[in-house]
């Protein structure tokens, strides 16, 4: 096995082992308290950990170790990080429903898709999981968005009220920002970027489809 085959299954071992075990935390939490109150201070560090670390799939695909889309792949990762952000730093936002609906959403997938990469890599064809992988975004991507747009309009008071990550001119730099704003239009990003990654998906899973159907007639 190559050097950097070596480095993919490792990376996405690490991160099927954080985020299986962020569901698990997860899962028992909502289990025994049946509310999302405290669902932050249980997982947040942990999630920020393996959250952050998802930046180096941008660095993957720029460089060419991996076959997916650059553009793609940003979208996604950035906007989970920015939403790890707000959750880290707006506590309005820790203890709504939102934060565990995009939580969760976000374990599930993960959980699946990066299993599904490492196996692939070290050509283990399971195809339960890859039905799985191309599977259930049709239903964990809505859920995930509407946890992470959710979690955005939870900031938007705290942002709005105390001027969060807002540089108001006149400054010595002459230069303004509107993180209140900005939220805003991400919001709208969100109307333009998730069609997108969901065609996009749909493709994928077209292929899946086609390319198993093929492999058994031959």
């Amino acid at each position: 096995m190559s050097v950097k085959n070596v480095y993919l299954v490792a990376y996405n071992v690490i991160q099927t082992i954080g985020w299986s075990y962020i569901l698990f935390l997860l899962s028992v939490h909502l289990f025994e308290t049946k509310s999302p109150i405290g669902v932050w201070e249980k997982v947040g560090d942990l999630v920020r950990i393996f959250q952050y670390a998802a930046v180096l799939e941008i660095v993957h695909s720029a460089l060419g170790l991996v076959r997916t889309s650059a553009v793609t792949t940003f979208i996604q990762v950035f906007s989970r990080v920015a939403c790890v952000f707000l959750a880290d730093n707006i506590p309005s936002t820790q203890n709504h429903f939102f934060l565990s609906l995009m939580l969760m959403s976000w374990s599930i997938t993960e959980v699946i898709r990066y299993s599904f990469y490492a196996l692939s890599i070290l050509k283990i064809d399971l195809y339960f999981l890859g039905w799985l992988r191309y599977t259930t975004f049709i239903v964990l991507y809505p859920t995930g968005v509407t946890g992470e747009t959710g979690t955005i309009w939870n900031s938007l008071e705290f942002v709005k009220r105390t001027g969060f990550l807002t540089l108001s001119l006149p400054n010595s730099l002459n230069f303004g920002f509107d993180f209140y704003t900005a939220l805003i239009c991400s919001l709208g990003f969100y109307v333009v970027g998730l069609p997108y990654l969901y065609t996009y998906m749909l493709g994928q899973r077209k292929k899946f489809i086609a390319s198993n159907k093929k492999q058994k007639t031959n």
